[in-house]
């Protein structure tokens, strides 16, 4: 594989260097040799940079070789002039000896052109090998290295440097190490504890300076040493804590039941917690999340809702919220409810989603539980209700079957008569037959608020609803002297509720309000039902008295269960019918009226047609 392919450490790390360093290169193999020069020349050629390359004898045609093989399209750098193939004549024995002032001033003047050429800076590397073979000048090659350092300090230049340690004699390799901030060996950049900078590697007195430095590189060794043993142990503790925390967290989400989960959306890899997997009924050493096992445990009927709200959080990038259930192997059925959150680059791109997932069964199995207790409670407060009514309901009964007897003798008297009669007959027929249906009605009535049924809420029109429930009070009404007088709007939307409960409401509100007033006896009994549209999508329904009124400190009491200002109450009526209105979307609220009396109202969301 080329290192063009490849991006290893090595040239990660070159690709941090930049235009004034100036480092070597120490190899034992052409391998060595050309996997750290090729990549410098490649990541100089790819920034825009002009690149150099000072070649030793015969060895051009070996160098071009390579950075073919490397991917460098070496004819169209030349051509463009951002690759510059040299040999050592035509740079650091141009003038046929080795000057280092002469070079210094070949560097920035190189460097000054390639940037009036349009290239960013100026990159070179060169071999050295011939400098071992000798020359004019080459005495003076390791001040050239010391000096070179401060050249490129103050040019857009960098520079590598190449020496091959199995031709240079040890006491060589020692002055490369000394002259060069940084150093590679071994396929690693380093920097350099050993450099030396060049007025002391130049200077007098060079062993006290080195005694010097060396002492201070030995002082700042046990610094950096003990600062990283600081460090290591910081580290260990930071691990203690973290795996410390991540238990808590895992005991946590085990209390509560709550998973947490990560979704990278680009490359669909997926993260399941302990907890998560538990929920979800999977092995974690065995199986391997994905978003099509997660909608493998999905319950079919909810499993298209949760992949229109998945796309739909995809779509937007937004957060989304879900409650599904999922179908474990043994056959059994979770209640969960998930959140997730996207995280979004600042350009936009969607990264990934984070959230969390709770099983939330027994929760729904103690809701579910609550539920069935309010409508049992729901059912015997209708059935007392209508206890409290038999009289009156007796009444309403009776009174069409006393018709029906009436008409029923008439009828025979017609039909007896020498002449029968036969239209006052079909007349008393018809008479029958209109207060049997009336009778009907009423039993009808009777037999749905006393039925033991689940609620099954439909679009229904609330006047007629209060209509009904005054037929059945009429009586009660009537025998306790209370004047009922209806304002029910017309044009109201539909509600969407359950009847049978609307009207156990409706009737709770009404006895209230026929008790409160029980106690009146100088001025009217006045009970006010009325109907309208309430602020932007609701309906009202108020039943309002004229009685002793409600004293501030109740108006809130009055709906806690076992609350009541009746001296033979249970204190359950308003807390039911509130639990009613509640699960109805509505609310259900007291306020005393200016005068005489209290107003108990209730307001319903509206969705339906207008009834006209």
């Amino acid at each position: 594989m080329s290192l063009a392919a490849q991006r290893t450490p090595l040239i990660a790390a070159l690709e941090r260097l930049g235009p004034h360093d100036h480092l070597c290169s120490i190899y034992e193999s052409p391998q060595d040799h050309y996997a750290v020069a090729i990549p410098f020349i490649r990541i100089g050629l790819d920034r825009g940079e002009k690149c150099i390359y000072i070649a030793d004898d015969g060895t051009v045609g070996d160098v071009r070789e390579a950075m073919q093989s490397e991917g460098i399209d070496v004819d169209r750098a030349t051509a463009s002039k951002a690759l510059v193939l040299a040999t050592k004549e035509q740079a650091y024995l141009e003038h046929g000896s080795f000057d280092p002032d002469w070079m210094f001033t070949f560097w920035k003047q190189a460097t000054q052109a390639a940037i009036s050429e349009g290239f960013s800076a100026l990159r070179a590397t060169g071999e050295t090998e011939w400098v071992l073979r000798g020359g004019r000048g080459l005495e003076r090659w390791m001040e050239y290295e010391s000096r070179l350092t401060h050249t490129l300090s103050e040019s857009n230049c960098s520079a590598l440097c190449q020496y091959n340690r199995r031709l240079f004699p040890p006491e060589l390799i020692l002055d490369v190490i000394r002259t060069h901030p940084m150093v590679i060996y071994d396929s690693t950049v380093c920097q350099n504890l050993y450099h030396v900078p060049p007025d002391e590697f130049l200077g007098t007195n060079q062993v006290a300076r080195e005694v010097e430095r060396l002492l201070t590189n030995i002082r700042g060794r046990e610094q950096v040493e003990n600062a990283l043993r600081e460090q290591l142990t910081e580290r260990r503790r930071a691990e203690v804590e973290l795996r410390r925390s991540e238990a808590y967290l895992a005991e946590g989400q085990r209390i509560s039941h709550t998973g947490s989960w990560g979704w990278n959306v680009a490359t669909g890899e997926i993260f399941w917690s302990q907890e998560h997997f538990r929920i979800f009924g999977f092995d974690p050493e065995t199986v391997r999340p994905s978003y099509p096992l997660f909608l493998e445990r999905i319950h079919p009927k909810d499993r298209p809702s949760v992949e229109q709200t998945v796309d739909r959080a995809l779509r937007e990038r937004s957060d989304l919220e879900m409650d599904y259930r999922i179908v474990l192997t043994d056959g059994s059925t979770k209640y969960l409810q998930s959140l997730g959150h996207p995280v979004v680059r600042e350009s936009g791109d969607l990264v990934e989603f984070v959230g969390t997932v709770m099983d939330v069964t027994e929760r729904k199995r103690a809701e579910e539980a609550l539920r069935e207790a309010q409508a049992e409670l729901a059912h015997v407060t209708r059935v007392t209700s209508l206890g409290e009514l038999v009289a009156a309901i007796a009444h309403e009964i009776n009174q069409p079957l006393a018709a029906v007897v009436n008409n029923a003798s008439a009828c025979l008297r017609w039909l007896a008569g020498a002449a029968p009669n036969l239209e006052e007959a079909r007349r008393s027929v018809a008479l029958i037959t209109a207060d049997g249906h009336r009778a009907g009605e009423i039993i009808s009535r009777i037999r749905a608020l006393v039925k033991k049924a689940p609620p099954q809420k439909d679009w229904l029109d609330i006047n007629e609803t209060i209509l009904e429930v005054i037929a059945l009070a009429r009586s009660q009404v009537q025998r306790n002297r209370v004047s009922l007088e209806t304002q029910l709007s017309n044009d109201l939307p539909l509600v969407l509720g359950d009847r049978i409960q609307l009207q156990q409401v409706i009737l709770n509100l009404v006895m209230n309000g026929i008790e409160a007033m029980s106690a009146v006896t100088d001025r009217s009994r006045d009970l006010l039902i009325r109907s309208c549209q309430y602020e932007s999508a609701k309906v009202l329904v108020a039943v309002q008295d004229s009685g002793t009124g409600i004293d501030g400190e109740s108006l809130e009491k009055i709906f806690d269960a076992f609350y009541t200002t009746k001296s033979q109450g249970m204190g359950m009526g308003l807390a039911i019918s509130r639990s009613i209105i509640e699960a109805h979307g509505g609310r259900l609220w007291a306020t005393a009226n200016e005068g005489i009396g209290a107003a108990v109202q209730f307001a319903l969301p509206a969705g339906g047609e207008r009834v006209s």
